[in-house]
């Protein structure tokens, strides 16, 4: 048998050859990086695929098309977020530490997750496309669920005022949240100091508090 011929400057090497469920996760990763950066409009499968080491043929072995890989980048953030909170507050049994706990999630944990969460507000500015729309409602519904299931807990157990509709107080925590995240690139001086993410949970939380007369 002859030996393996070497590597010659100038050649192009064949791409290293992944397993099926790596190479999706590496296109998905990639494609979050520049749907974020880009934009879903200016982003195209030309450049995920090469920004991935691979050619396009490649990157529609595993996404029939732009918007199929960009919805499914959606509902990855989607199940992780919604996961995050079942995980972390199944144990917590006081409604009012239970909403703290997903607020500071959700903010708290926007630094560590704001590629995420800025893809899909991001999403919300330049996408008009009907399926996208669906797929961001079902994200934000699935957030007002959750909230309000909390905010009526804790009014039949007499923490928050019982004349709240809890729909309108998930949503009013929902848009802080949005707010907070889509300024967070800015830079704001009040939000490096240490404790502005407990303080405007406080300031948030107050209108929801039941009030002793």
């Amino acid at each position: 048998m002859s030996a393996p011929q070497p590597h010659r400057a100038g050649e192009q090497q064949t791409p290293t050859r992944l397993r099926r469920a790596d190479r999706k996760r590496q296109l998905l990763a990639h494609a979050k990086q520049l749907f974020l950066t880009h934009g879903y409009q200016n982003t195209t499968t030309e450049k995920i695929a090469a920004a991935a080491g691979v050619t396009e043929p490649v990157l529609y072995r595993h996404f029939e098309s732009k918007k199929a890989l960009f919805l499914e980048v959606l509902q990855e953030i989607r199940k992780a977020t919604v996961e995050r909170w079942n995980a972390e507050t199944v144990s917590v049994a006081d409604p009012l530490a239970k909403l703290h706990a997903i607020a500071d999630m959700y903010l708290g944990s926007t630094r560590e997750h704001a590629l995420e969460f800025r893809i899909m507000h991001r999403a919300l500015l330049d996408c008009d496309d009907p399926e996208v729309a669906t797929c961001l409602r079902s994200f934000y519904l699935d957030s007002e669920s959750l909230l309000a299931q909390v905010i009526n807990e804790g009014q039949q157990s007499g923490v928050f005022r019982r004349n709240l509709d809890p729909r309108i107080g998930a949503w009013e925590l929902i848009r802080t949240a949005l707010g907070y995240t889509l300024t967070l690139p800015l830079g704001i001086p009040l939000y490096q100091e240490t404790d502005y993410v407990s303080r405007a949970i406080e300031c948030v939380f107050n209108s929801l508090l039941k009030v002793d007369v």
